[in-house]
């Protein structure tokens, strides 16, 4: 007999514990993708939060130095943090936070810290001021206070004509000893750092009031020019090569055949043409680039202001790209610096140098003697 003729086929019932399992498989899925999905927008909307606040940095001037420290106070912040700062209206709150993260972290100077916050929440009108008094300077700004070689991260809390009161969060006590000189250092983008000369002269819970003396000084990121008018000596960039030959053939030994006749005559018909039309430009001698000398009207660690001299085209500029121009002030070193030529938007007869391999050595340098023979805020065009 077949054995497996004699098996018996039974077939399993279906329970309705089944339809549970069945439905806890689903809610697994269901739960899988949602979290998955829930993972990768949390990770976009991480790429897209840090993108937004660099678009807004980077709009308001701040350079890569700068970026990366945003990068970091960004780095720390929760994620319903980071999105609520990038909001508009929450930019007090951003300012509040990343004034905190500050004053907790050793890592970045003082000084670039109050840069930062010029930068980032500064009004537009703003911007561009000055520092010439107390007058320009807002309640809420930060500052940081100059004492015993160390800076310490500030805001001005309330001002008058004369007397600022500084927050003292953050300022050590050893810095706010009564009758203590100090100097307050703000920055402006448009003309850089001002440091304000004064005295600490009160100390409460609440703050320490600072004495403005009246004067103040500027300090980096400004540029300066001087009015003098300096020797320069303007050649193109690089020098043409001196050992280049020209190749002539003997005039002796050349063949005057008839074809060549013919073609000699041909060039004289119609340069006679030319010169019977008193189309005499033709034969105008074209403007090469040359070496001169002149005198500057105003030079700046960015570039120099001049006018050419009588004798020399102003349209060579068109002619070459580079120029390296050399001076020296007195009792000064001598700079070698390439540039390029352009004209000046406001007067015809004055052309721009504007340095471009200056590097920050050589500008430092040069921003000194300017400094030293009095220089002012540069206008260079």
């Amino acid at each position: 007999m077949n054995f497996i003729a004699q098996v018996v086929w039974i077939f399993p019932k279906f329970e309705t514990i089944y339809l549970f399992y069945i439905f806890l498989m689903g809610v697994a899925a269901f739960i899988y993708v949602k979290v998955m999905n829930y993972l990768q927008n949390k990770q976009t909307s991480v790429v897209n939060h840090w993108v937004e606040f660099q678009r807004y940095a980077t709009a308001r001037k701040c350079n890569q130095q700068e970026l990366n420290i945003l990068h970091s106070f960004y780095d720390h912040l929760s994620e319903d943090e980071r999105e609520i700062y990038l909001l508009p209206e929450n930019r007090n709150k951003l300012k509040n936070a990343l004034y905190r993260y500050f004053l907790k972290s050793n890592t970045n100077t003082t000084e670039k810290e109050v840069d930062l916050f010029d930068k980032l929440f500064r009004s537009g009108v703003e911007f561009k001021k000055e520092i010439l008094s107390l007058n320009d300077l807002t309640v809420g700004e930060v500052a940081a206070l100059e004492a015993d070689g160390r800076e310490e991260l500030t805001y001005v809390m309330q001002k008058t004509t004369d007397e600022l009161l500084l927050s003292m969060k953050g300022l050590s006590k050893d810095l706010l000893v009564p009758g203590k000189e100090a100097k307050l250092y703000v920055f402006r983008p448009s003309s850089g750092g001002y440091l304000l000369e004064g005295t600490v002269i009160r100390t409460n819970e609440s703050g320490v009031i600072f004495h403005f003396n009246g004067r103040i000084e500027r300090k980096g990121e400004s540029h300066l020019m001087l009015m003098d008018k300096v020797s320069l000596t303007v050649a193109p960039w690089p020098p043409p090569d001196e050992k280049k030959q020209v190749l002539e053939l003997d005039k002796n030994k050349l063949l005057f055949t008839e074809e060549n006749i013919d073609k000699q005559l041909d060039v004289l018909k119609r340069i006679a043409k030319d010169q019977r039309e008193h189309n005499e430009k033709r034969f105008e001698m074209k403007e090469t680039p040359t070496a001169f000398i002149t005198m500057s009207e105003r030079l700046s660690d960015r570039g120099i202001l001049f006018a050419f001299p009588a004798g020399i085209s102003s349209e060579i500029w068109k002619l070459q790209d580079l120029w390296e121009v050399s001076f020296s002030l007195e009792n000064g070193p001598i700079f070698h610096i390439r540039a390029k030529m352009m004209p000046t938007k406001q007067k015809s007869d004055l052309y721009l140098l504007r340095y471009v391999d200056a590097d920050e050595t050589v500008r430092k340098s040069l921003y000194e003697e300017i400094r030293k023979r009095g220089g002012v805020r540069e206008v260079l065009t």
